[in-house]
């Protein structure tokens, strides 16, 4: 499988269809990794997202939270050049991809920024650039 460098969001089906990574990390893996600037795999699967927005009291304010972490680190991300595939459950297109959670429908946008752009069913990608 060969994503480009930057974020790939993608439901199960259509990670099912391009393959994932060997190198695998929960969410809250991923967060820790980023937020205390430890090396990340080139490539590397991060799975839960979905289900940390779940979970969270209020995803709204989760989402928020992982925006602002990706958007702190930039630099850090940027300098390690990963490819970094988020896998999901699912991910519906309205006017823009949509992460279906619970009773609340959280954009990419509010993680990702303005570069995500849909690459496929069920696939988004963007720069490392969330501020965008």
């Amino acid at each position: 499988m060969t994503l480009e460098i930057g974020y790939h969001v993608m439901s199960q089906d259509a990670a099912s269809k391009h393959g994932v990574y060997d190198d695998e990390l929960s969410i809250v893996e991923f967060l820790r990794h980023v937020d205390q600037q430890e090396e990340l795999p080139l490539d590397v699967t991060v799975t839960g997202l979905d289900d940390y927005l779940a979970a969270s009291d209020d995803p709204k304010d989760a989402a928020e939270h992982v925006h602002e972490l990706l958007r702190d680190r930039v630099n850090f991300i940027m300098n390690q050049s990963p490819v970094i595939q988020f896998v999901v459950e699912d991910v519906e297109t309205w006017n823009g991809g949509v992460l279906p959670i619970d009773d609340t429908d959280i954009r990419l946008i509010t993680i990702f920024g303005g570069s995500i752009d849909q690459e496929g069913a069920g696939w988004y990608a963007g720069e490392f650039n969330v501020q965008t």
